[in-house]
């Protein structure tokens, strides 16, 4: 406690004279401004004369009472060693190697996956008579006899070919065309590559591509304009369409952006093309935020769009999910012909969507509503469908994809819900048996609906584990 008092008292001390020094240096500012040795009135005073001290470097002569005591020092001293000592005692050690390969070497109590395929995007291919899957779980391409139909009692059909391993830059596989001249099979990933990836119709195993091209991050959709041999991709985060040469490769940049708020994209998906009037149609989830545009161009690529790093905190959103409507040819920040939008649509997370020209009509798989739609492809605003499938008997579950065979006027839907891939008529409506189906797994067998999982939460009064996807 003494030497506390103390210390006290010296810096009380120290902060006097400090007081002192700077209140003299001030006054000798003041008056020398003027000629010294003159008379100036401070107050009632009488200032006669101003004498200034001479520099010294000598020392000053502090009181004994302001020099610390060893003893105060040496406690100091021991404080901090013993306040550092408790702190690194706070932070356990790093393991060893030994320990880490303990840990590595670990088997789980339990796991929660999906040894099957889930199918997630389709394109039929009616000249070769077969079908290709993009599959998400297991990072595939899967390719199909287009008329294969599983038996009932059978567990799951067999693909004709698989192309998968670390060569073929895939994973989370989403979308995928077919080139009807050579069928060759593009492949797009939604996450985790960033790579558009081309295969030769014939590509099998752990194959690499005859050709890659490096994509915006979260490209979702693909539809190829083959009269001017182009690709039109959605860009999910960007709000985005992307169009690039069919022919480019690795780091050739986008011929055109379609991007800005007058767009209303809003978390696109799907993308189609109608070949008789040059229009796209784009599926939107619905959530957007504001961001700035006048930004450089993102890897030194014209047309590559702005990205999420310029979003404007707080100004994010959700809107009701809806289909816009643009020209093939539009760029920049346009706003849509028309859009289909409103709670009489039937829109919920709009995820694939196709087109028949010679119809006029647009397909429309809604993931979480576990339905296709059906509109006029001149619809506009709060537009009731004109057909809607639906129900159990379709097996249609969390569509994902949807595709039009324009040879044998089928439709075609993936199911990410169910492991299967349900062939109907192109005017099947209600809740109609699917003509033929392909199965990756058991029909009683449902999905986990596991895909990109993130976060995971443990909720303890129900004994329940929330994954987020």
């Amino acid at each position: 406690m003494a030497h506390l008092v103390r210390a006290w008292r010296a810096s009380r001390m120290i902060r006097f004279l400090v007081l002192i020094a700077l209140v003299g240096t001030v006054t000798q500012a003041v008056l020398s401004w003027g000629a010294t040795r003159q008379t100036k009135v401070i107050g009632s005073e009488r200032l006669v004369s101003v004498e200034p001290l001479a520099e010294t470097n000598g020392q000053m002569c502090v009181p004994e009472s302001v020099a610390a005591s060893p003893e105060l020092i040496a406690s100091l001293r021991q404080e901090n060693l013993l306040s550092a000592r408790r702190q690194s005692a706070s932070i356990p050690p790093r393991p060893g190697n030994s320990v880490k390969s303990q840990v590595a070497a670990r088997k789980p109590v339990s796991t929660i996956r999906d040894p099957r395929n889930a199918f997630a995007g389709l394109a039929i291919d009616p000249i070769r008579n077969e079908v290709v899957i993009a599959e998400e779980n297991n990072f595939t391409l899967l390719v199909y006899d287009r008329l294969e139909n599983t038996p009932a009692r059978a567990a799951l059909s067999e693909p004709k070919r698989m192309i998968q391993g670390e060569k073929t830059f895939l994973e989370y596989a989403c979308s995928v065309y077919i080139d009807p001249e050579t069928g060759n099979i593009y492949g797009i990933n939604n996450d985790t590559l960033n790579w558009m990836t081309v295969f030769d119709r014939d590509a099998r195993g752990n194959a690499s591509p005859s050709r890659k091209l490096h994509t915006p991050h979260t490209t979702f959709g693909i539809v190829a304009d083959e009269d001017k041999q182009e690709l039109l991709m959605t860009i999910q985060d960007d709000h985005a369409v992307v169009t690039f040469k069919k022919n480019a490769k690795d780091q050739d940049a986008p011929v055109r952006l379609l991007q800005g708020p007058r767009t209303l994209m809003a978390d696109p998906h799907g993308i189609a093309l109608d070949s008789k009037t040059g229009l796209i149609y784009v599926t939107n989830w619905g959530t957007n935020q504001e961001r700035k545009y006048d930004v450089p161009w993102r890897y030194g690529k014209v047309n590559w769009p702005v990205g999420r790093n310029n979003n404007i905190p707080g100004s994010g959103k959700i809107n009701p999910p809806s289909i816009t409507v643009y020209h093939k040819d539009d760029k920049g920040d346009v706003a849509p012909l028309r859009v289909i939008q409103g709670p009489r649509t039937g829109l919920n997370w709009p995820t694939s969507i196709a087109v028949h020209p010679d119809r006029g009509e647009l397909f429309v798989a809604n993931d979480t509503a576990d339905t296709v739609t059906v509109y006029r492809t001149d619809s506009n605003g709060d537009a009731v469908p004109i057909r809607v499938l639906k129900g159990p008997r379709s097996m249609i579950k969390n569509p994902t994809g949807v595709a039009l065979d324009l040879k044998n006027n089928e439709l075609w839907v993936a199911n990410f819900g169910s492991h299967s891939a349900t062939v109907f008529p192109v005017d099947a409506a209600g809740d109609p048996v699917p003509r033929r189906v392909i199965r990756s797994g058991p029909v009683e067998s449902p999905s986990p609906m596991l895909s990109n999982p993130h976060t995971i939460a443990y909720d303890s009064k129900r004994d329940e584990l929330l994954v987020s996807n």
